[in-house]
């Protein structure tokens, strides 16, 4: 099967045609996507092992604020309902650490909060919410395929999740 077939993808160029929202399309089965999406050979063999990072993303993962507005927007579009408006502010956290940081994406319509952790391999976005109480997460691979080296989001999984305190507050 082409890489690019049923690729999930996230743009902010306009010229590139998202797949409409009539083509969403399940992953083995497994997971249902919210816009056309294709596992990879690992995940079509149902392989729990780590990702592999891409190197083609190293531009992306060294700006933590795109690649975390990018994921936001992603997450929002597919995977909640409503309109959110758009990125207003993103706050960088944990930016210290060379295998991960986390951003909170703050949406304009004053209630949405998303909270996006990078990893070298994956992404992991969820809602940031003042309670304790579950919320929707999921997990993502990403690439940036050559030539435009465009970062690419596949969803591994969603799921209800407790949240996890990922810091403790520096005050």
């Amino acid at each position: 099967m082409p890489d690019d077939q049923n690729d999930q993808q996230t743009t902010d160029d306009q010229s590139t045609t998202e797949p409409a929202e009539s083509d969403r399309q399940t992953s083995q089965g497994e997971v249902t996507d919210q816009s056309a999406g294709q596992a990879t050979d690992a995940q079509s063999a149902g392989d729990a092992g780590a990702p592999q990072a891409d190197p083609n993303c190293a531009g992306w993962y060294s700006d933590a604020e795109s690649i975390s507005k990018r994921a936001a927007e992603f997450f929002v579009k597919n995977e909640l309902t409503g309109d959110r408006g758009v990125v207003e502010k993103i706050d960088v956290v944990d930016s210290d650490d060379p295998e991960s940081y986390s951003c909170t994406v703050h949406f304009s319509d004053k209630a949405t909060n998303i909270e996006v952790v990078v990893f070298r391999n994956e992404i992991i976005v969820r809602e940031d919410l003042p309670s304790l109480d579950d919320r929707w997460t999921c997990w993502y691979n990403y690439k940036c395929p050559l030539p435009n080296k465009d970062l690419v989001l596949t969803k591994r999984k969603c799921n209800m999740m407790a949240p996890i305190i990922l810091r403790l507050p520096s005050k």
